[in-house]
């Protein structure tokens, strides 16, 4: 696998990870969660685009 898919796919991991924890203490404290859905939009994002330019595919064991 090559290390800027790798790279990409961690990355988008944590911040889909931030950006669900920060969500839902938004909506705990009643809060507008706008920055939070972003990150995680963009953290599905970067694991999505890492799937599609990867030419035989992910599986589980490529995860860092």
């Amino acid at each position: 696998m090559y290390p800027d898919l790798a790279l990409m796919i961690a990355g988008g991991i944590v911040l889909s990870i931030f950006g669900v924890i920060s969500a839902l203490n938004a909506a705990i404290e009643d809060r507008r969660a706008r920055l939070r859905k972003g990150l995680f939009v963009l953290g599905i994002g970067m694991v999505a685009w890492s799937w599609i330019m990867t030419p035989a595919g992910l599986t589980i064991s490529d995860i860092p």
